[in-house]
């Protein structure tokens, strides 16, 4: 018999991105994000906002996942690199949207399991 076993910060992630993808936006930063938490960003499919992007407080981060998710439509995931530690979370991941394919990565430092800083990068594929 084979047991395989997620780690925590995995399990944080794959959370995270169901919830995400699933389009429950509030509910994945208010469970995800510290109130104070800071996120910093190059992603640029606003018009309106040009890379890079900062943000701080759960209540923001909400305003600005929001667009994101209207902006992308989906997360339609084809790869993932992931390492973590007992603080950060580091992934980069390849997925298809409705803006096309893109190369991503993230960096998180956790507080408390929570999301305090969150660095984002963007990249068309």
């Amino acid at each position: 018999m084979v047991t395989s076993t997620i780690s925590p910060g995995r399990k944080f992630f794959n959370t995270h991105l169901e919830t995400i993808a699933s389009g429950k936006v509030d509910e994945m930063v208010d469970r995800d994000y510290t109130e104070d938490a800071v996120l910093i960003t190059y992603f640029n499919g606003f018009a309106d906002m040009p890379a890079p992007i900062t943000i701080q407080g759960r209540e923001n981060i909400k305003q600005f996942f929001h667009k994101y998710m209207k902006a992308i439509g989906h997360i339609d995931l084809k790869s993932l690199d992931f390492t973590e530690t007992e603080d950060t979370i580091f992934f980069q991941a390849n997925f298809n949207n409705a803006l096309g394919s893109v190369n991503a990565g993230d960096a998180w430092m956790m507080r408390e399991g929570k999301i305090a800083y969150h660095f984002g990068f963007w990249i068309w594929a």
